[in-house]
Formats: structure tokens, sequence, C-alpha cells
């Protein structure tokens, strides 16, 4: 039985407002999700982002979806299927007038450079890899132009995934020396994918029937960012459910079997009673449910590990928040589908206990998903927490207006795949009439357009830039310089670039937002 069977048989799995609201009022106030709706969420787009139940490991990324590619798009530019967000300029904490900053982005396809890859098959030949990233500097002299050195707290914004921060993340230096930066996260950058939008705009609220988007454009950042609102949240204390009372039940051992023509999926379900008003239950482990409202009843079921499975589950967990369930059974059935009747032998042990419900999250699944991800600098483990926390408040079964696809209640980590913007914070001192150049250095993806879309967009490849878009940081000039080192041919921009005349450098207006440049691989001789 598929997910697409069982998921028919949901029927308003998550948590009601009354359990959501005893759930945020013993987080605190000031753990509450951060979640701001911005009007444009509610526009529907091409593509939806639809996930299937087996790839919530943590460790795929995945692909973002936006609107249509065309020449005409956003200030004359394409709008891509897959948009990876602009480079932003620098701000500062608080507004300072006596900081003013020159400012210099280089834009290199150095790593264009096609790079040959030995093959693992001492047999088969090795293959050339060409990249698509791009290094950009961006620098800024930054001057003092008080009599009293001044002590400054900057922020440099960059779009990433949490699984994506280890190649996404900027480094940081000043006048050349590395400078030590702690970072920050905002929230899910992006809005839902639904046929709702007149609902949200006359309501404000989410009716839970939509799937994510991400960003499809420069003007769905500039949506969230422009009144500086954005990262401020992204200062604030994330939830903690700490102080939220959770009840564990742990199955283990599972066993029945064998795999065979009789017993073609063996597996076990679990059956219980519950309040739907009053109690919610998330799972791990588990991957077919059943979900009854009416009658006071949900089941879910599991394929027992067979001899041989690679990377067999070990443990199946029911999380409840709110009233406990009651009258629990298991029973061994030959397929998981929930229409089939003919049981089988089969069981496990099962462990009950009481706990709060951060620790519960952490011991039975984010503290598996943090040991699979590759670290990034700034990424702590309170902060992968903070955040899980707060997406299952928003989006989850602790939810009062859930994504549809998680009415299923397991437990994923979608929360550490979706783009959102971080911020790196440091502290500079600018010397009385001096001046300290500070430089983020880093790799940035292209938007494109997924290569069997067969679109006019196909092999090209875009890059761009905002010139104050959430910044309070007074730029007395802008720059922008082209390393193309004779990898690329423009196909559309409106920097001003010339290649073949030598023009690579050019003074950005700063009255012009955005700033896009579209390439091509050239032709190799």
């Amino acid at each position: 039985m598929n997910r697409l069977d069982y998921m028919a048989q949901v029927e308003g799995l998550h948590a009601a407002p009354e359990l959501r609201e005893r759930i945020v009022a013993l987080a605190g106030e000031a753990k509450v999700p951060r979640r701001r709706f911005k009007p444009w969420m509610g526009v529907c787009a091409a593509l939806a982002v639809v996930i299937g139940a087996g790839v919530f490991s943590g460790a795929i990324p995945l692909p973002r979806f936006g609107g249509s590619a065309g020449g005409g798009g956003h200030d004359e530019g394409s709008t891509f299927m897959s948009y990876a967000g602009p480079v932003f300029p620098l701000t500062l904490g608080e507004e300072n007038d006596s900081i003013t900053a020159e400012r210099d982005v280089t834009l290199d396809f150095a790593s264009w450079a096609p790079v040959w890859v030995e093959s693992e098959d001492m047999d088969a030949e090795g293959y050339w890899s060409r990249s698509t990233d791009i290094l950009v500097t961006d620098s800024y002299t930054l001057t003092n132009h008080s009599d009293t050195d001044q002590t400054i707290t900057v922020y440099y914004p960059f779009v990433s995934s949490v699984t994506q921060l280890s190649e996404a993340s900027p480094t940081l230096t000043a006048n050349g020396q590395p400078l030590e930066t702690t970072l920050a996260a905002g929230e899910y950058s992006g809005g839902f994918q639904g046929t709702w939008g007149e609902e949200y705009q006359a309501t404000g609220e989410n009716p839970g029937t939509a799937n994510l988007l991400y960003p499809e454009s420069w003007e769905d950042y500039k949506a969230l960012l422009a009144d500086g609102s954005y990262l401020e949240g992204a200062l604030t204390q994330l939830p903690d459910l700490s102080d939220v009372p959770a009840i564990v039940y742990r199955f283990t051992d599972a066993w029945g079997g064998p795999e065979d023509e009789d017993h073609p999926n063996p597996t076990l379900r679990v059956l219980f009673h519950l309040d739907y008003a009053k109690t919610a239950v998330l799972s791990t482990g588990f991957h077919a449910g059943l979900y009854d409202r009416e009658n006071g009843i949900m089941g879910k079921g599991f394929s027992i590990p067979q001899p041989g499975d690679l990377r067999p589950t070990e443990e199946w967990c029911l999380i409840v928040v709110g009233e406990d369930i009651s009258d629990i059974t298991t029973q061994g059935y030959v397929t998981g589908g929930w229409d089939t009747e003919e049981t089988m032998e089969a069981g496990a042990a099962m462990e009950r206990y009481e706990t709060d419900l951060a620790t519960a999250l952490r011991a039975h699944y984010l503290d598996q998903a943090w040991e699979r991800l590759e670290k990034a600098p700034g990424m702590t483990y309170e902060l992968y927490c903070g955040l899980a926390f707060d997406y299952y408040l928003t989006y989850g079964a602790l939810s009062d207006h859930p994504m549809e696809r998680y009415d299923d209640s397991m437990l994923n980590t979608e929360f550490a795949l979706v783009d959102r913007v971080f911020y790196l914070r440091t502290e500079l001192t600018i010397p009385a009439g001096g001046s300290v150049t500070l430089t983020a250095h880093m790799t940035k993806e292209a938007s494109y357009d997924h290569y069997c879309a067969h679109t006019e967009n196909r092999e090209v490849y875009g890059y761009d830039l905002v010139t104050k878009l959430g910044s309070n940081l007074t730029c007395t000039s802008q720059t922008a310089t082209l390393e193309d080192r004779g990898f690329i041919q423009i196909v559309r921009q409106n920097f001003g670039f010339d290649l073949d005349n030598g023009v690579n450098t050019v003074t950005l207006d700063q009255d012009q937002e955005h700033y896009y440049l579209e390439v091509r691989r050239a032709a190799e001789e």
C-alpha cells in the first residue's frame, strides 16, 4: 500500500486549536512560532513541491520550484524554475550615520573550468565534470567619519537550506583576517501552493490545503526583507517545547515473517483509541496510517524488517501530546494495505514512558537526523532543534492549520531542506577617521530551468544581486566585476558588461534595486 492509498483515509489528524493553544501556552509566549504570512504567499504557481514519505532523511536537498521561465519575467530578467536567490547587501545591527561603505562585488566563473573525474570502476572511463556554481566576493570598505572609534554589529544575509549550509555559507574577513561569526536563521522564506489564495486573502488563515513553495524571484525576497521584520524575527528566540508534557510509546524488536509468496509484505499494525480534539500523535518509523475521527480510532503500521534489509528500522515511536491514548492493540498482516484482512503471527516489544515533548522529539527523531547532517560552521544542535520545533508548530501535526501532507503525523526533516535567509553576525571596530574592509567570500548556486522542460532557458544559468534590499548601510558607491575566464556567453543582463570590448567592471546605479546576469557555457574549441 503506497502513501496515496492511506492518505485518502486521513480525516483531520492535526492538533485541534484548543490543544495547540495549550501547547503554545506551555512553551511560553516568547517562544511561539515566528511565522509571518505575506500576501504574495497565497499566489498559485505552476509547480508544487510534492514530497513522498521516503525522502525525509534530511540528506536529500529539495529542488527549488518557481514559476515559468522566459525573457520577460521580473525586471526583464527570467523567472527560473529553480531560483537560487540574489546576493544580498551587508546591513548594520543599528543605523549609524557615521559609517559609510564602498561596495565591490566580483562574480568569478573560475569554477566553471571542466574537471576530469576518474571512474571508480577500473574498466570504465572517467568523465568531465562542469560546475555551474560561481565564486562571489562581496567587499565593503567601511569608513568611520566620526572622531571616535566605532564598534558596530554587522549582519551578512544569504540564502540557503540547513542541509546546504556547508556549501553555501560565506566566510567573512576583515582586512584579510578571518572573522568569528555566529549564525542566525530566518523563518522558512517561501509560501504555499494551493487553491486557497482568495480564502487566505479574506481571512489571513492557512486552511491547510497547500504545498510549500520557494521564492521564485527577487521580488518575493523583497516582500520578506524590505521592512526589517524578517531580520528581527531571525534574532528572536525559537520555540522551546521542554515544558510541554508528552507520552512516548516505543516499539522495538519487531518480529514476523518471513517475507515470501504468502506473506509479500509482513506488516505490524498498532490500533488505539483517542479523542482527536484533545490529543495529537506524532510518529517515527511508521509509514502507513488509518484515521477514523468519528469513532475515535487511529492506526499506524510498518513493514517488519527482514534478514538482509539495509539499514533496518530498529524502533517505532508514537509521541502523544494532550490526553493519553487507550486500548492499544497490535496485529500482524501479510501486506501493508489497510484493506488486507489476512493476519499472521507478528509482534514487538512495547515500552511506555512520560517525558517532555522536546526530549521526545530529540531522542526519537532529531538526534538521528542531526548525526547524519553535514555540519556547517555556526549550525548548533540547539539551533537545529529550534528550527524543527518552529516548523512542526507552524506546519506539522502540532499546527492548527497543517500542510495537507503532514496530516499523517509522521515526523520529517523538511525544515532542514527548505530555503530560508540566514545571517552571519560579527562585530567590527572602525577607528576614528579610518576604514576597515570587510569581505564576504562564498560559492553561489545558479538559477536555472530544469533540463527536461525544453524552455528557451535550457542550459541558461542566472545570477543576480540586490543593491539595498534589507540593508540600512549607506553605500557611497557600488561596483561589479565579471571574471568570465572565457567560459561563458552572456544571454541577458542589465549590468552593462561588454566582454567583446573588455568592459568587465561597471558602476551600479543604486536606484536600480536589482541586477541580473544570465549566461550559457561558451562553445568549446
